[in-house]
C-alpha cells in the first residue's frame, strides 16, 4: 500500500536507481510521475532504474503518469563488472501500467553497453501506453520473454525489439493499437560498433483486435554493420488478427498486415507465417514478404468493411 509520488519539484530522473545490485524485489507499491498529458512524451521523467543489476523482480505493483520510462532495465557503464552486457535475470510480472511511455532496456548513457539478457515480461496490464515495450541494445544479447499480457488503447507500437535475439512473445492480448503491434529493425549504425546477428523471434498465439498496425519486420538499414547475409528464424503463427485497419495511413506501402523487408539485401532463412486466421478490409493485405518465408494454413475470415 506504499506510494510512492513525484512531487511537483521533484529534481532528477527516478524515484528509485539501482546500480550494480542483485536480488532485488519490489512488490506492492504505487509509483506516480508528473506526466499526465495522455499524448505527449517527456523524456527524462521517470520511474525506476537498473543498471547493471540481476535476480531482479518487480511484481504486484502499479504505474502511473511517466512520461519516459516506467522502468529501464540495462547494463550499466559505471559497473565492476566490463562486459558489455552486465544485466541479467530481470522478471516484470503482474503488474498495472497507465499512462506511461515506454518499459524499456534501453542504455541511453554510452554505445559500449547493452541491454538485458533474460528479461521476463509477464502477465501485466499496459494501459494508454504512448511508446512501447522495447527491447533494443547496441550489443549482442538474447533471450526475452512477453507472454500473458495486456495491451489496451496503445498510442504507439505495442513492443518494439531491435537487435535482441532469442525473443518470444507469446499469448498476448493487444486492443485497440494505433500503431504496429511489433516493430523489429536493427538500432542506427551510428550506435553500434559490433557487428552481430540477431533473429529467433517467436509470435506466436496472441489475439490483436482493432489494430490500426501489423508486424513489421526489416532486416537491415544502410550502413548496418552486418557479418551475415540472413536473418535466422522468424516465426509468425497461431496467431488471431480481427478487424486490423491500416488505411487510416496515406501511404499504400504500409498496408500489410504482416510487412517483412530488407533494405539492404539481407533475406531470411527457417522462417514461417502460418495458421493465422485473420480478417482485413479489402484494400489490406495479409503479408508482404521478402525471400525465406514458409507461408502457409492461414485463414481469411469474413473480410471487415468500414
Amino acid at each position: 500500500g506504499v506510494i510512492l509520488r513525484k512531487c511537483d519539484g521533484f529534481e532528477g530522473e527516478y524515484i528509485l536507481a539501482f546500480y550494480n545490485s542483485r536480488f532485488i524485489t519490489l512488490e506492492g507499491f504505487t509509483f506516480e510521475g508528473l506526466t499526465k498529458d495522455p499524448v505527449n512524451y517527456a523524456w527524462g521523467e521517470q520511474g525506476i532504474l537498473f543498471a547493471g543489476s540481476s535476480d531482479i523482480s518487480v511484481r504486484y505493483n502499479q504505474f502511473f503518469n511517466f512520461g519516459d520510462a516506467a522502468i529501464r532495465a540495462t547494463s550499466s557503464h559505471l559497473s565492476s563488472y566490463d562486459a558489455p552486457i552486465n544485466s541479467f535475470r530481470v522478471k516484470i510480472s503482474n503488474n498495472y501500467f497507465e499512462n506511461i511511455t515506454q518499459v524499456t532496456t534501453t542504455h541511453p548513457w554510452n554505445n559500449n553497453f547493452g541491454g538485458t539478457h533474460d528479461i521476463t515480461v509477464e502477465n501485466n496490464i499496459f494501459e494508454g501506453l504512448k511508446g512501447s515495450l522495447k527491447f533494443a541494445s547496441v550489443k549482442p544479447v538474447s533471450k526475452a520473454l512477453i507472454i500473458y499480457n495486456t495491451f489496451k488503447n496503445t498510442k504507439g507500437t505495442a513492443i518494439e525489439l531491435t537487435y535482441y535475439s532469442n525473443v518470444k512473445i507469446i499469448a498476448n492480448s493487444f486492443v485497440d493499437t494505433n500503431k504496429f503491434i511489433l516493430n523489429a529493425y536493427p538500432n542506427k549504425p551510428r550506435s553500434v560498433n559490433t557487428p552481430f546477428n540477431w533473429g529467433n523471434i517467436y509470435f506466436v498465439n496472441n489475439t490483436i483486435i482493432r489494430a490500426k498496425g501489423g508486424i513489421r519486420i526489416q532486416s537491415d538499414v544502410t550502413g548496418e554493420l552486418i557479418d551475415d547475409e540472413y536473418v535466422r528464424g522468424i516465426y509468425i503463427n497461431n496467431n488471431h488478427f480481427l478487424d486490423i485497419d491500416m488505411t487510416v495511413y496515406p501511404e499504400k506501402k504500409y498496408w500489410d498486415l504482416i510487412n517483412l523487408f530488407s533494405r539492404g539485401g539481407k533475406s531470411y532463412i527457417f522462417s514461417t507465417i502460418k495458421d493465422n486466421t485473420y480478417n482485413l478490409l479489402p484494400e489490406v493485405n495479409f503479408v508482404k514478404k521478402t525471400n525465406g518465408f514458409i507461408e502457409k494454413n492461414n485463414t481469411l475470415l469474413k473480410p471487415t468493411s468500414n
